[in-house]
């Protein structure tokens, strides 16, 4: 993991300023195509479509994966013959843990709900890096159908093989630096290299949010939440409680909403104080391509 930890020290370096304006560069990645089983383009593309597809398709296969620790199940899912790999994830389980003064004091659980509620902020925000879920029960089982990331490595995998060389340094510092505003936001203490995904052209898309939204209001790696994207910035403070509630609402429990949203808050505040401190051309950035 030493290459996982110099990277996220290099976050608060901060990232050189970029010439290019923020309205001709989307913050979540344009460029990743959608394949069915056999690695062709589905013939649904926008997000809409391959939530409907999620939520009505036919399961045709459904295997428990080997990878990770929540035993999930991989699907193929049929939408007019037209097949598509998804995951389903039905862990929901509440747990306490304790404070370094040794009181036990916190709930947390390890829910499927949280993925659909990272995406559903996710898409709010427009960072649009968490892959389309849906809510689905199957076989009598509830839980999350996200869709397959064909085409994608585990980091950890490239790790492993000695073939992490993003081509653009700057463009990867400045992604992760949205995983790391966006893991404080939801409270993600459960990032690791196996739940983030890599595209062939070095997009990083965030998986596996079950252990997200803890009952706390302290910013997850404060210490390095150093810059923020532009236009994320400016979603962190148009974005009202109101409309994160509309979006979330149904999948947090009412204590897991109050301490999202006190979050939120004091998320905003940290980066008016690093402005503040350090000026916006050292804070703010436009994501290079």
């Amino acid at each position: 993991m030493s290459g996982w930890v110099l990277l996220l020290a290099a976050l608060a370096l901060g990232t050189p300023e970029s010439p290019v304006a923020a309205a001709d560069l989307p913050l979540s990645p344009t460029d990743y195509v959608y394949l069915d089983v056999n690695d062709k383009p589905l013939p649904f593309q926008d997000h809409d479509a391959i939530l409907e597809a999620l939520r009505t398709g036919t399961v045709v296969e459904q295997k428990v994966m080997s990878r990770g620790v929540a035993r999930n199940s991989k699907l193929v899912l049929d939408v007019d013959g037209v097949r598509f790999h998804a995951v389903f994830r039905t862990i929901n389980v509440s747990e306490r843990e304790k404070t370094t003064s040794k009181r036990i004091v916190l709930m947390y659980r390890d829910s499927w709900q949280f993925e659909i509620a990272a995406y559903e902020l996710s898409e709010l925000l427009g960072i649009g890096r968490v892959p389309p879920v849906v809510e689905r029960t199957i076989n009598g089982v509830q839980g999350s159908v996200q869709i397959w990331m064909e085409g994608t490595t585990p980091e950890d995998l490239m790790v492993k093989e000695d073939r992490l060389e993003p081509p653009n340094m700057t463009s990867w510092i400045q992604q992760k630096s949205i995983m790391v505003v966006f893991d404080a936001l939801i409270a993600n203490s459960d990032r690791n290299q196996g739940n983030l995904l890599i595209d062939k052209d070095w997009n990083i898309w965030f998986i596996d949010q079950t252990r997200a939204f803890r009952e706390t209001s302290v910013l997850i790696d404060k210490q390095i939440l150093e810059t923020c994207e532009r236009s994320l910035w400016r979603s962190l403070q148009d974005t009202t409680d109101d409309a994160i509630r509309s979006r979330v609402e149904g999948y947090l429990t009412s204590a897991e909403m109050t301490k999202l949203l006190r979050r939120h808050g004091k998320l905003v505040k940290h980066i008016e104080k690093l402005i503040e401190k350090n000026g916006e051309a050292n804070v703010i950035y436009d994501l290079v391509p």
